[in-house]
């Protein structure tokens, strides 16, 4: 087994905190049309599961079975908690008003969720927990994607490798920019103009997937790119953040931001850089660790906090600081008190029918 690039855990669990920002800042009416909005750093997950995914398996021993029972081992449990937790206190009330989001919608809405498939083009691309629809595209790059590209043989030179990373990238923000529709997501009877941007969802996991992929490839092979993203991860860093300043500004379209994910990825796989030994600290690293937890429950969290307290904007200093120590304690609970334990569970029970079946 590999052993674990920390920076890249870290990286995983800043990119899960800047969409829990972001979706936190939906609440505040100064801030709710704010570009940034548009959660471009889940794009960011994407090219690192590709990334991850290429690091730790191998083709010459990759079994679907084992990796498939993994898979539902790191994301189901959670994802359907938070899916039928998010049902009951957003979609149930709506119920009351049954033409706008009738019954037969619900039923079908919930079934495709439950089955991971909403993001995908059979699918309405309705999510009840709005984070949710990127798990089920990621769920199409790991039954689909991941298996044929773990077999593929990546471009060979390093300018060839680079040419795909900003094709790929240019591909998915062209896509996101023309089809793009926001109204898709929401618990209602709701039709695109274009039937591509129900193809939006899934293809920006396919394009990130497929970049991370490549950039696997590059860290492997210690090419050219390579050495320049981990030489230069000084300057890699201040571009991504003068891009999200530039996006907070209005400046710039803050899904460009795709075009330097894929090299933030590379430049943290040097450990040794002060970027990697910042996130590969204890603090950030921890954040890694329960980034899915992050990532999954707190729009629901934040949903409920707005049902007690009211909006952000008449919070006193205290609740804020009461609803950062319970925000904290949710995300580390739920990772401790429930996705780690039903994952040891469903991984004990894989374990234990492969020794039934070796015997």
């Amino acid at each position: 087994m590999r052993p674990e690039l920390r920076a890249l855990t870290g990286l995983r669990g800043v990119a899960a905190m800047a969409v829990a920002f972001a979706h936190f800042q939906l609440f505040y009416p100064g801030y709710a049309n704010a570009p940034f909005m548009w959660g471009n750093a889940v794009d960011l997950f994407f090219v690192l599961s590709g990334f991850t995914l290429s690091y730790v398996y191998r083709r010459e021993d990759f079994q679907f079975s084992s990796f498939f029972a993994a898979r539902i081992a790191r994301i189901y449990p959670l994802y359907l908690l938070t899916t039928v937790v998010a049902g009951a206190a957003i979609v149930v009330p709506l119920q009351l008003n049954p033409t706008t989001y009738p019954l037969k919608d619900t039923i079908s809405d919930f079934a495709l969720q439950a089955l991971m498939l909403n993001a995908w083009p059979i699918g309405s691309d309705v999510h009840w927990n709005v984070t949710a629809w990127s798990i089920s595209s990621e769920w199409f790059c790991y039954l689909v994607l991941f298996p044929l590209l773990l077999f593929q043989k990546v471009a060979r030179s390093a300018a060839m490798r680079l040419l795909c990373i900003v094709v790929l990238s240019a591909t998915s923000y062209s896509i996101f920019v023309r089809y793009y529709d926001g109204n898709l997501g929401t618990a209602q009877i709701y039709h695109a103009n274009s039937q591509w941007s129900y193809w939006v969802a899934l293809l920006r996991g396919v394009f990130g997937f497929t970049a991370g992929w490549v950039v696997f490839a590059c860290y492997e092979r210690r090419d050219g790119l390579y050495t320049f993203c981990t030489q230069a991860s000084a300057l890699i860093w201040s571009m991504l953040i003068v891009g999200v300043v530039l996006a907070y500004r209005d400046l710039l379209n803050p899904q460009a931001l795709v075009f330097i994910h894929p090299f933030v990825v590379l430049a943290a796989t040097d450990q040794g850089s002060a970027t990697s030994r910042l996130l590969g600290s204890r603090p950030l690293h921890f954040l890694g660790v329960i980034s899915y937890s992050i990532y999954m429950t707190h729009y629901i969290l934040f949903v409920g906090y707005l049902a007690v307290f009211g909006l952000p904007s008449a919070w006193s200093a205290q609740t804020y600081v009461l609803l950062a120590c319970t925000t904290l304690a949710v995300f580390a609970g739920s990772y401790f008190f429930f996705e780690r334990p039903a994952r040891d569970v469903i991984r004990s029970l894989q374990r234990l029918r492969a020794a039934q079946t070796s015997a």
